[in-house]
């Protein structure tokens, strides 16, 4: 019965008299009544292409990719939802996305999703690298203002931090030509270590605060900043991740989320990725612990690096998924710049009021989102009128162990490439003296005790120490049949000890055995001589001897890894360099530009496949290099051409 009907019964009560009727009016005004106190909201049907759930009038409720690049607030007590709505998400939407995880929630997604991930442990990440194309002294200034936001400094021992920066760049030669190596927090630490003070003076003070938290972040972290140059950002953009944090300490975890998001926003913005729609977008839950109101509002440090990315991010297609249980906790920037916003079942009566006040929710409908239930919101979009929405339930079996993620990743990190640490010899001449170029890498290997394999297994993994490209089947001739020989090999891999990977040779398909890091530790605890060490896969060191035993057989002296290439050959009068490319990325490019800036006669590229040849070839004509002087084939043709240079 609409409004119009209730007031002509009402009116028609009044005057008849009658009691039936009076009845019939007093039963149509409760009702009306009560139908506006329970659902005090519009039916709020909404199309897109991101699927969110069914509103309470069994409505079908969607986002748009143009929502997300406006960011999203989800608020919720523990158990509301929260980790199911960010299944969801990352499941429907159609661009990569990097995923902060802090309790190990996101890897079981692996089960559906093509997605890498990637524990602290793996994690090689250098802060102090310049993202592509940003300036050096841009980069001091950013770093510094996400270093202290991240640690808690006040202004002046982010200055200070800023100003060791810079002289560190210097040392390092970046602010002449910038190329790496680039110097690392070690060097960082060391460089402040070596700073002479006057302990009555307040820089005293900047000092022994700033390496307080340089020295505990360098020593928590273990390996992950002990790199010249980390995993390439722009490659991890292409992919879904998940860095998982779980185990690091909250400074660490704070200041990686940080660095990362400005990372890639400097990125962006030193590339020119503007107006072109969502290209990317960032989950993160427990959002206080980098939007924090209480960091916001300390005037000493001025106003947050990370909070002004929030606002800055959409104009590049860099998305934000932020979800956490307290809302008063979060920024007043980071509830102002969320296009969407959802609250979820929340008890407790601060947390819920700030949400309702975000939202600017009336009081019926405050009274309506009390009783929600798990997995059901109040979500509003933009300047749209709230509705409420039982959202998708995104089931998933958290089965993904680290010994199973171990073992489905495997082929993934293999295939992650950085450089070690690296200094120049004006660092070392004025911080380091007598210190060699390049740094030992320090590593927190596994214990080999724990590794429990057959004498079979042992047998096989010494033959793989022995003769690395020895196809598996080969190695099967070993065994007494090839059931035991296989059985032997699951036996390394679901310890870890070895990945399979393929490779397709001139004679067919073939699968080569890889010693992982655990690998090579339980090997040399054998007292197996392990003679590679370097951070190439099976697969690229494959082709690297397939290249230099090619141009041996022609009787020209080959070496591997000699003068910063994958293969040198001296010809006599003619000496070239050869590159292994297993991708088309942009590293390669530079190593070539590198050979010929060296004075090589001529810089060979050996690609994996010929996507990856187109790829390169084009790249070298966008850098305007000297193609008279760069060769493209494929690895497999180098038998071939191996004496027709």
């Amino acid at each position: 019965m609409d409004d119009e009907a209730v007031q002509k019964l009402v009116a028609a009560a009044g005057l008849s008299g009658n009691e039936s009727i009076q009845s019939s009016a007093s039963k149509a005004v409760l009702g009306k009544s009560v139908q506006q106190y329970r659902y005090p909201f519009d039916s709020g049907s909404r199309y897109g292409d991101i699927y969110l759930g069914e509103t309470f009038q069994n409505q079908l409720f969607y986002l748009s990719q143009e929502d997300l690049t406006k960011h999203l607030l989800a608020v919720g007590q523990s158990g509301s939802g929260k980790t199911t709505l960010f299944y969801s998400l990352m499941s429907e939407v159609d661009v990569p996305f990097w995923a902060f995880d802090l309790k190990q929630d996101y890897r079981h997604l692996s089960q559906d999703l093509d997605l890498l991930v990637v524990p602290w442990t793996r994690l090689r990440f250098n802060p102090l690298k310049p993202p592509e194309g940003v300036p050096p002294r841009r980069w001091a200034q950013v770093f510094a203002e996400i270093f202290g936001h991240a640690t808690s400094l006040l202004s002046g021992s982010k200055n200070y931090l800023m100003k060791k920066v810079i002289e560190l760049y210097t040392l390092y030669n970046l602010f002449d030509k910038v190329s790496e190596p680039y110097p690392s927090l070690h060097e960082l630490e060391l460089l402040i270590k070596k700073q002479k003070v006057n302990f009555v003076r307040k820089a005293s003070d900047y000092r022994d605060t700033l390496l307080n938290r340089l020295e505990a972040m360098n020593l928590v972290a273990g390996t992950v900043f002990d790199c010249n140059r980390g995993y390439a950002v722009d490659e991890l953009l292409k992919e879904n991740v998940v860095f998982e944090f779980d185990g690091l300490s909250r400074d660490v975890q704070n200041f990686l989320m940080e660095v990362l998001f400005a990372y890639v926003y400097e990125y962006r913005l030193a590339q020119g990725h503007r107006n072109s729609g969502l290209n990317h977008l960032f989950f993160l839950d427990e959002g206080k612990r980098v939007f924090s109101v209480y960091k916001e509002r300390q005037d000493a440090a001025g106003i947050p690096e990370v909070d002004e990315l929030t606002a800055k991010m959409r104009e590049f297609g860099e998305g934000l998924v932020v979800a956490d249980q307290e809302a008063s906790k979060l920024t007043d920037s980071i509830k102002a710049n969320t296009h969407t916003k959802l609250l979820l079942p929340t008890a407790d009566r601060k947390q819920f009021q700030s949400v309702t006040d975000a939202m600017n929710l009336s009081e019926r409908q405050a009274e309506f989102a009390h009783d929600l239930t798990t997995g059901e919101a109040i979500v509003q979009v933009g300047g749209r009128d709230p509705v409420p929405v039982k959202l998708r339930n995104y089931e998933l079996e958290k089965t993904v162990t680290d010994r199973v993620l171990e073992k489905q990743q495997a082929e993934k990190w293999s295939e992650l490439s950085s450089e070690r640490r690296k200094t120049t010899k004006r660092f070392d001449d004025r911080i380091a003296p007598g210190r060699s170029e390049e740094v030992p890498e320090t590593t927190i290997p596994d214990d080999p005790t724990e590794i429990q394999v057959s004498n079979e297994a042992n047998r096989l993994l010494k033959d793989i120490v022995e003769n690395p490209f020895k196809p598996l089947t080969e190695r099967y001739e070993g065994f007494s049949s090839t059931y035991k020989g296989n059985k032997a090999k699951n036996e390394l891999v679901d310890q870890g000890v070895v990945i399979e990977r393929n490779i397709k040779a001139q004679d067919g398909k073939r699968k080569l055995l890889q010693l992982t890091e655990k690998g090579r530790d339980y090997a040399e605890s054998l007292d197996l001589e392990v003679k590679h060490r370097g951070r190439g896969g099976i697969i690229h060191r494959y082709w690297q001897h397939q290249v230099k035993e090619a141009f041996e057989e022609q009787g020209w002296d080959a070496f591997l890894e000699k003068f910063d290439a994958d293969i040198y050959i001296n010809m006599g009068n003619t000496e070239l360099v050869v590159e292994v490319a297993m991708g088309d990325n942009p590293r390669e490019i530079e190593h070539v530009q590198q050979h010929l800036e060296s004075g090589f006669d001529a810089v060979w590229v050996a690609a994996r496949n010929q996507e990856v040849l187109d790829g390169l070839k084009q790249r070298t004509e966008e850098q305007g290099l000297d193609l008279d002087r760069v060769a493209f084939r494929l690895v497999r043709e180098f038998r071939e051409l191996g004496g027709r240079l």
